[in-house]
This record gives C-alpha cells, structure tokens and sequence, in this order.
C-alpha cells in the first residue's frame, strides 16, 4: 500500500514538474480582442443614447449574437479569417417592423503570438467603417472611427461611435 502511496505521489511531482507557466492559458490573459461600440445622441453628440431592444448580426449569418435589448454599447466579434466583416444593426427588432443598418467594416488583421498555450490572437489595424444609406427604415444617422486599431492594449476602450 505504501508502494502505490509513494508511486502516486512521485507520479504527480512528475506531471507538475513538467508543466512550465507557457503550458497555462490563465483566464486574465488577453485574447483576440473585440469591437467595442457606443451609442450617442445625434443631437446631443456628448450624451449616450441607448439603443431600444437593440440586436446586431452579421450578413450571411441567421443567428444575432445576443437577444435583444436596451443598451448605450455593445462589444462584437471581428472575423479572424477574413479582412471585412458586414453586420446589420437592427433597433426596435421585436417590432413588426424594425430599423435596420449595415455598417461594413475593414481591416488589417495581425496574428500576435501569446504563449504555447493561448497560441495566437488577432489584432486588427487599419481599421474602417462605412454606413450604407441604403437602408428606407435605418436608425443611424453617423459614424465616427475612434482608433483605427484594435488590439489587446485598447480593448476597454470604444473603438467605433454610432450616433442615432
């Protein structure tokens, strides 16, 4: 029985021997960062404005990535394959009818190396959006760019303002 006791514990002073702190992804580490959003008032450019049972989704995909709801920011995803990405912003989504934009955004993506266990993220540079006006029901009235680079060191930080 001691046998097995001593096999047990050198067994497991091996296995933790073994792990170095680049074999640990800790959750605090920073990962791909996201777009980070803030809603103002068009009129009052200074002052938040919530945007009412608010949803985004991204063209091509039928799933919104939250349910809707009330709010004055959102943080968004960016594609990791791809240098563009066309969400629509959609306001009033439990309505019959809402209020729809598409913004398309541009980028530059910049795979950065964090350790062996986190591997890589994804800093994206060069950053742009435009608003397409197209839209008869649209809700935004203006964008404005804050950073053109998004990365893990402004990631608290809005990146983009919509103004409605």
């Amino acid at each position: 029985m001691q046998i097995k006791a001593l096999f047990i514990i050198l067994g497991c002073i091996f296995l933790f021997a073994g792990c170095t702190r680049d074999d640990i992804c800790t959750p605090d580490t920073s990962k791909t960062p996201l777009l980070i959003i803030r809603f103002y008032n068009a009129n009052a450019p200074d002052l938040f404005k919530p945007a009412p049972r608010f949803t985004v989704f991204q063209e091509g995909d039928e799933f919104t990535f939250f349910a809707p709801e009330t709010t004055d920011s959102i943080a968004i995803p960016l594609p990791t394959n791809s240098d563009f990405a066309d969400y629509f912003f959609v306001t009033n989504a439990t309505d019959s009818i809402p209020n729809i934009d598409l913004i398309s955004f541009t980028y530059i993506r910049k795979n950065e190396f964090i350790n062996r266990a986190c591997a890589f993220r994804t800093n994206y540079n060069n950053f742009n959006g435009t608003l397409d006006n197209n839209f008869p029901m649209g809700w935004i009235e203006n964008i404005q760019i804050v950073t053109d680079s998004i990365n893990a060191r402004n990631q608290n930080a809005a990146h983009i303002n919509i103004y409605h």
